[in-house]
């Protein structure tokens, strides 16, 4: 079966914890995101599978900023490639530039900041969020069936809706999406990526991945994201 995903990003807890409540790039179908709590298991999750983005708060280092840059640069397996952001006091930032850190985010950081630099360390821009109207049309059988979703996130590779409908994996459907409200919506076939239950709410998050997208399907889409990047 082909990788869903084409990013891996590591966070440290606190990091995690911070952006978790965000709709941004991290719920996107093609990035998955690994979390670690302590510097041994950083460096565990660097080895089994070195991340494309590694973010990390300070307070993991002991006091000793370098030698903790140094190490999770010295894991076996990293890329030295590998974007290394830190997250702490802002007298920090040149001894951690000097052990290989990459970028450095003086704390404290609001949830913005941190996607910012995280999306600049991935080479991707970081954009607003638009809630968009998305029709899923789903056959049991002879019936078809429709139901109302709005985007939490979309690009030209797919769309995370939250919706009410709770579907299997690899569960193929038709989509509509009305990216402005005077024009005609996109039409699409997808498949299902990603369910989750969304905590206390009768609602699910389902990551659709577009199947045959047209060349004018897409450039919609990027048009759309564009109109809406932060600049």
């Amino acid at each position: 079966m082909e990788k869903p995903y084409f990013k891996t990003i590591l966070l440290s807890e606190e990091i995690a914890r911070s952006l978790r409540e965000i709709d941004c790039f991290l719920n996107r179908t093609e990035f998955r995101v690994r979390v670690a709590g302590s510097p041994d298991e950083i460096e565990e999750a660097i080895r089994r599978e070195p991340p494309d983005a590694l973010m990390v708060d300070a307070g993991l280092t002991g006091g000793d900023v370098e030698r903790f840059c140094r190490r999770l640069r010295d894991v076996p397996g990293a890329s030295p490639a590998m974007p290394l952001v830190l997250v702490g006091p802002p007298d920090q930032d040149e001894r951690s530039r000097r052990a290989g850190c990459n970028e450095y985010v003086a704390s404290p950081a609001t949830p913005n900041t941190l996607l910012h630099r995280l999306a600049g360390s991935l080479r991707i821009q970081f954009r607003l969020h638009t809630r968009v109207p998305a029709v899923i049309s789903v056959s049991f059988g002879r019936i078809v069936s429709e139901f109302l979703g709005y985007s939490k996130d979309i690009s030209v590779g797919g769309v995370l809706v939250e919706s009410s409908l709770e579907l299997p994996l690899d569960r193929r459907l038709h989509l509509r999406l009305f990216l402005e409200e005077r024009e005609r919506p996109i039409v699409a076939r997808a498949s299902v990526l990603r369910v989750e239950r969304i905590t206390e709410e009768d609602q699910y998050l389902l990551g659709l991945k577009f199947q045959d997208l047209d060349a004018r399907a897409s450039s919609r889409i990027e048009s759309f994201i564009r109109s809406r990047t932060d600049s």
